[in-house]
């Protein structure tokens, strides 16, 4: 049976989502964030949590734990976002020698959940809001208002769908670039070893990027070592370091799949991660590749986008009109 249940973690309030073997933890209070996804009859957990402060510590590291949404995405050269009627500037908040604006905000503000549903015996879906306005202390660098609507569908058969609209509410220009810096758990199956898993990233092309990490704007093709995206890498125990790649199509038993998966060869047992294809770039970073976990983040923008000479269908950057909705999905599965 499908339940929804309004739990505490370490005094904060989850809503639990259950759909057959799947069992999602939703903090609204996080950025919306999945803090834990396991599969009960695989002993799968897909994303990094921390058993022992599961809220608290994705809390004081929204980035790096569950499954965190960004907006605006990855780096902004100096805190600058250009658009097409306006320059902003935002506040930098990444160190040298980087001096960037980074990850945005959203992934740190409580959205309300406005509806949620028992759908049937397999499928539940619950429904999240986040209003920005002038209410808001990130305000005062982008005083653009919009609406970010978030639905999570988890299904017994499909695993779990996120469905994200945002909705433009000013009366200027707004920029739309959406990235999950989504933090995969390696092993995922209790008691494995590291070295037996591979990562699937379908890359067409390598974007060059410099000592502060943002693109040259250079683009080259894919060398042995990018090609091993295609045919599986290992996306642990060594350094996978803002490896930034044009999306192509991937390949999933025989069929085409836009998505990356990552998968542990004894077993086959796959953790399947599709994407729509607004998310046109994907960066990869595993944080030394030390910590087991790793991050293949789809982006829908390349990195620093608005501020690039490189003509917009290139870098993916997008604005929408007053009142106008941007629609985007993804979906994580276990084959």
């Amino acid at each position: 049976m499908a339940e929804l249940n309004n739990i505490s973690l370490e005094g904060y309030d989850c809503v639990e989502m259950i759909a057959g073997d799947y069992k999602a933890i939703l903090a609204p209070g996080i950025g919306n964030n999945i803090i834990r996804l396991r599969n009960e009859a695989e002993n799968i957990d897909v994303f990094r949590h921390d058993e022992e402060h599961p809220y608290t510590t994705v809390l004081n590291n929204p980035e790096t734990y569950g499954y965190p949404f960004l907006y605006l995405p990855n780096r902004l050269d100096e805190g600058r976002l250009r658009t097409s009627d306006a320059v902003y500037h935002l506040p930098i908040n990444e160190e040298g020698p980087f001096y960037n604006a980074i990850h945005g905000f959203l992934h740190k503000r409580a959205y309300k959940v406005i509806k949620s549903n028992v759908i049937d015996d397999d499928t539940v879906t619950v429904v999240s809001e986040f209003k920005y306005d002038e209410n808001d202390e990130f305000y005062q660098y982008f005083p653009v208002a919009f609406t970010v609507r978030m639905t999570f569908t988890l299904s017994a058969k499909d695993g779990l769908l996120q469905n994200v609209e945002m909705r433009n509410d000013s009366k200027v220009m707004l920029p739309v670039g959406f990235c999950s810096h989504t933090a995969f758990q390696v092993p995922f199956i209790d008691g494995t070893d590291p070295k037996d898993y591979f990562l699937s990233v379908p890359v067409t092309e390598r974007w060059e990027i410099n000592n502060r990490c943002l693109p040259t704007e250079k683009v080259r093709d894919l060398t042995e070592y990018d090609m091993r995206y295609n045919e599986g890498t290992m996306p642990v125990t060594r350094g996978l370091d803002n490896d930034l790649y044009s999306a192509g199509m991937n390949s999933l038993n025989g069929q085409e799949f836009y998505g990356s998966y990552a998968v542990h060869k004894p077993t086959n047992k796959k953790v399947c991660y599709e994407v729509s294809q607004l998310y046109r770039f994907w960066c990869v970073w595993n944080d030394r590749g030390e910590n087991g976990y790793f991050c293949p983040e789809p982006c829908t923008w390349i990195i620093n986008a608005p501020n690039l000479d490189t003509p917009k269908n290139r870098t993916g950057y997008w604005e929408i009109k007053p009142d106008e909705v941007y629609e985007c999905w993804q979906h994580i599965t276990i084959q």
